[in-house]
């Protein structure tokens, strides 16, 4: 994996064993249901797997918030003589992650100095993702007219954006710039919604939704695919987050099911 230029020669022909960083974020798997748990039991990092801990991400790489060790204590970056300018990642997922914004590389310099608290650090993070196993993501919005339709759809939603960004949005020309400038007077907009409407809105909108996916509610022909799949996965995310009006999140967002084996960039 990584350069062994501070060796011997003779260490050259063999592999180091590393010893990654285990992450107990409260949205991982728990117990021996989570492969982060069962790799870290089989690296040594770990005795035992408590089954009520959360084991969300194992972490391999130079970060200064997780350094990845060798067995006798030597630190990765030491080993190759400096940061990596990756950090490998592997994800258990028990229930959604929250939002991310990934700035670009200039973006994430300014954030960091002017915001250090909430950007931590000053890379851009671009991720490719790969599934191990069937996984669900929301990543990169929606083309603005899936979005249109979904205001005029769904009531709920457009009540907790301003008229003026649903009017950018219906009116939104082809040029990119002017899609870049709908998108975040939109997303704006939502965001910074009262919580008070935002709360009716959402308990208004999942009590129709349940009623459109019971058994005794039959489904028109021209609904297309990916408007059951968002609502379906709305009423999930508000399970998993109750009274969290970023379970319309689905609305804004690309829904994407993954299969072991595929990826994606965001």
């Amino acid at each position: 994996m990584a350069s062994v230029h501070t060796y011997d020669k003779s260490s050259q022909r063999h592999v180091l064993p590393l010893r990654p960083t285990i992450k107990d974020y409260a949205w991982g798997i728990r117990g021996l249901d989570s492969r982060v748990a069962r790799f870290a039991l089989e690296s040594g990092v770990i005795d035992e797997v408590d089954p009520d801990s959360p084991y969300a991400e194992l972490w391999l790489g130079t970060h200064p918030s997780g350094p990845t060790t060798l067995r006798d204590g030597t630190t990765l970056e030491s080993v190759v003589g400096g940061q990596l300018p990756f950090l490998f990642k592997i994800l258990s997922a028990g229930k959604a992650l929250s939002i991310q914004a990934h700035p670009c590389k200039d973006g994430a310099k300014r954030l960091h100095l002017e915001n250090p608290t909430n950007y931590g650090d000053d890379n851009h993070k671009p991720e490719l993702a790969v599934a191990l196993t069937p996984f669900e993501a929301m990543c990169g919005f929606r083309r603005l007219e899936e979005i249109a339709i979904l205001i005029k759809k769904h009531p709920e939603f457009a009540a907790c954006i301003s008229n003026e960004a649903k009017l950018a949005i219906f009116l939104c020309s082809r040029d990119e710039d002017d899609k870049k400038k709908a998108l975040r007077m939109l997303f704006q907009s939502f965001m910074s919604c009262p919580v008070e409407t935002s709360q009716v809105q959402l308990k208004k909108l999942l009590k129709r939704l349940q009623k459109e996916q019971s058994v005794d509610h039959v489904h028109p022909h021209e609904e297309p695919p990916w408007e059951r799949k968002c609502a379906r996965a709305i009423l999930r995310l508000a399970q998993q987050f109750p009274g969290d009006s970023g379970a319309m999140a689905p609305f804004l967002l690309n829904y994407l099911l993954i299969a072991p084996g595929e990826s994606f960039y965001m």
